[in-house]
């Protein structure tokens, strides 16, 4: 019995030894046998612009006014901007142009220096309104309309495209062209062949409508001749990966 276990245990024993010896050869032979060459990788961006002319206009401007009270004051605003809106309607705009912004009234305060106390005076009363121009042509009879019936404070004036998306996806192509075609100048430096890329990704940017920042004086004295809109560039952004 005891020669019949030593036995077994003998056989175990050389299993062990055998499973250890051939562990050990595959070692041996995975640690010296040529790691495999590394894929070069190709990352490429392509950027691209159009440019267009605006074809709408915002143009946002409003009434402050003054008074005893909180209720004379905002009266003063509310009938100045009603015939504000009226003016402009009559040049054609559309009633679902023209958009309050904001209307806000507040405390006017008098500061005593001798007492170091400040008190109610009076009050004021502001609406703002935004115009959407989508004749570029009218965009300074607005402005002058809406300041000769009362306007007295302007923020800005921006000139943007109605439907920008044709505009994009030109702009789209353009930019995976030109991304290609910087892949394939790397390529061709490196002794290396393209095949489809990888991965391709559409980098957000946002294409901001062009600003035109007036005073309130130049807004008094502007007129259709005096209002540039000039053209909007839209950028696109494409990722390459090889």
């Amino acid at each position: 019995m005891k020669t019949k276990r030593l036995k077994v245990m003998l056989i175990v024993i050389g299993l062990l030894f055998v499973n250890a010896f051939i562990f050990s050869l595959w070692r041996a032979e995975a640690s010296s046998a040529p790691a495999s060459q590394s894929k070069t990788e190709i990352n490429v961006k392509g950027i691209a612009s159009v440019f267009a002319e605006p074809d709408i206009a915002v143009v946002t401007f409003g009434v402050l006014s003054e008074d005893i009270s909180a209720d004379a004051a905002y009266s003063k605003t509310s009938s100045k901007i009603n015939k504000i809106i009226d003016a402009i309607r009559k040049l054609g705009i559309d009633s679902k142009d023209i958009k309050t912004l904001r209307i806000s009234v507040y405390p006017k305060y008098s500061y005593n220096k001798d007492d170091n106390a400040s008190k109610i005076i009076g009050f004021y009363a502001s609406t703002d309104l935004t115009v959407t121009v989508r004749n570029i042509s009218q965009v300074g009879k607005v402005v002058d309309i809406a300041f000769k019936n009362g306007a007295n404070t302007f923020s800005d004036l921006r000139f943007d495209i109605s439907n920008v998306a044709p505009y994009y996806n030109q702009a789209l192509a353009k930019a995976l062209e030109n991304a290609k075609e910087k892949a394939n100048v790397l390529a061709k430096g490196l002794g290396i062949s393209l095949g489809k890329p990888r991965i391709v990704n559409e980098n957000i940017y946002v294409n901001a409508p062009l600003i035109v920042y007036k005073t309130q004086e130049m807004a008094l004295s502007a007129s259709s001749s005096q209002v540039q809109a000039g053209t909007i560039e839209i950028k696109a952004e494409v990722t390459l990966t090889y």
